[in-house]
């Protein structure tokens, strides 16, 4: 089983800065909310950013959203593939199944995702 990664932001990303004070953290930490936020926005780019700054906090990258899914999962819903390595790569766990009981892998065969079904293939 993949150890949630335990993180607390040394200097955060100006995005996340932006996010935070943005976010409603009544339901999640607020490094978790700013990990969520950057996820739905799909910008790798900011997420890399994000998570190589966040260190000795707890943060879980395989944390379920209010709807059910995973960062890992949404970015599969999305087609896009940089963020699922970049996930990946973070320690998001690609067996976990979302509320419905699909996989990721489940996900990027049903959405059409080829480029995304075959890297989840060779990271099974």
């Amino acid at each position: 089983p993949v150890k949630p990664r335990i993180c607390y932001p040394s200097k955060l990303p100006e995005a996340a800065e932006s996010i935070m004070s943005q976010a409603d953290i009544s339901t999640c930490s607020a490094p978790q909310r700013v990990f969520q936020e950057a996820v739905k926005k799909g910008n790798t780019k900011e997420l890399h950013s994000l998570l190589q700054n966040m260190t000795n906090c707890e943060f879980n990258v395989n944390s379920f959203g209010p709807e059910g899914q995973t960062a890992l999962h949404q970015s599969v819903i999305d087609g896009n593939l940089e963020l699922v390595k970049l996930l990946v790569k973070f320690g998001a766990d690609i067996r976990l199944a979302n509320r419905e009981g699909w996989s990721a892998l489940h996900i990027a065969a049903f959405g059409g995702h080829q480029d995304i079904v075959l890297y989840l293939i060779t990271k099974a």
